[in-house]
């Protein structure tokens, strides 16, 4: 029985004599677990600031941030690690003063001159547009004037009162009155102006007209010189196709003396009687406005005209209307062949001057 209540042998060696002698030594960290147990249990405990980094990774973060934004802007990067709070050199700060100044005046600068430059052009277009509305009333004021001059020249009763509106009208006087002597002068109603063009006849300005006239299914076509004195005058001898005879009687009674003739010049090859010689003599034939009539036109090759002209008809399919200086040969006897004496223009226009025994 006394066996029982002694103590046993394990016992006496895991049970310490005196527990007042035993000395517990802290142990290093246990009480940071213990208040790290703590905190945690109560952030786990509080949600709220569960997902909230500790007070070490903010300062962490912190520093990261500010050292990567002072070297976006180029200052601070060259600084020690730990030299304490980093600041910006007054140069730098001098530098974008200026800066900032210079970029204002420069604005400035800029503006003004762009409002000085839109003025300007506000006023170039002002008198751009100025002028245009005058060009337009100008053009209409030559307009009407133009439109009142061909009314009135067509309805002229008379050779006296027609001749005022034709050019070099002393010249042309007696041509009239020799026309007018063989066809009848009739007064016509301008009905409408069809077309206006622009043309140059021996390097003078004239005016190409499309008249409609009251009564008459075909156009009319007047030819109008702008001439020096600022009047409009209207070439009379290419309007009515004139010549200085009927083309007939000329072929029937072959005057030896030099007559000016409107007409249409081909080249062609057929030679005969005083012509015949092709090394001396270019064939032409000569066609007319209204006249199933024709002739044989012969140039010297080496004359001027001669030359100019086959030039101009080398190569063409088709006639060109000339004013030419012809006549025939004495004693000749072809009945259509003629010397081409003189070219005086490509044109039915006559814009020389001469002597009014001479013709036009």
């Amino acid at each position: 029985m006394a066996q029982g209540n002694e103590p046993g042998k394990r016992d006496e060696d895991l049970t310490p004599e005196d527990s007042s002698q035993v000395v517990r030594l802290p142990v290093e960290g246990s009480e940071t677990e213990n208040a790290d147990g703590i905190a945690r249990k109560a952030i786990s405990d509080n949600p709220s600031i569960a997902g909230m980094p500790s007070g070490q990774e903010v300062l962490e973060d912190n520093d990261l941030e500010s050292d990567s934004g002072a070297e976006d802007l180029g200052v601070g990067w060259d600084t020690a690690v730990g030299e304490g709070k980093r600041t910006m050199p007054m140069g730098w700060v001098a530098a974008i003063i200026v800066l900032m100044l210079l970029l204002g005046g420069w604005a400035l600068v800029t503006l003004s001159k762009g409002a000085a430059h839109l003025r300007n052009r506000e006023a170039v277009t002002d008198l751009e547009d100025a002028k245009l509305a005058m060009d337009t009333a100008s053009a209409e004021r030559w307009l009407e004037r133009l439109e009142m001059r061909v009314k009135r020249y067509l309805q002229a009763p008379s050779i006296t009162e027609k001749v005022k509106y034709v050019r070099d009208p002393q010249r042309v006087l007696p041509l009239m009155e020799s026309y007018y002597l063989r066809h009848t002068l009739m007064p016509g109603t301008v009905s409408s102006i069809e077309n206006i063009r622009p043309t140059e006849v021996g390097k003078r300005p004239f005016f190409f007209v499309e008249v409609t006239v009251e009564g008459k299914e075909e156009v009319k076509f007047l030819l109008l010189e702008d001439c020096e004195d600022g009047e409009l005058r209207f070439d009379w001898e290419s309007e009515v196709g004139y010549q200085p005879m009927e083309i007939a009687s000329y072929i029937e009674t072959k005057p030896t003396e030099s007559m000016v003739f409107r007409v249409y010049a081909e080249l062609d090859s057929f030679y005969s009687y005083e012509y015949v010689d092709q090394g001396r003599y270019q064939a032409f034939k000569l066609t007319f406005r209204d006249e199933d009539e024709f002739l044989f036109g012969y140039a010297d090759r080496k004359s001027v005209g001669g030359r100019g002209l086959l030039a101009l008809l080398q190569g063409r399919g088709k006639d060109i209307p000339v004013l030419l200086r012809l006549r025939f040969s004495r004693g000749t006897k072809s009945r259509r062949s003629v010397l081409i004496e003189e070219v005086l223009a490509t044109s039915w226009v006559w814009s020389g001057g001469k002597r009014e025994d001479e013709g036009p």
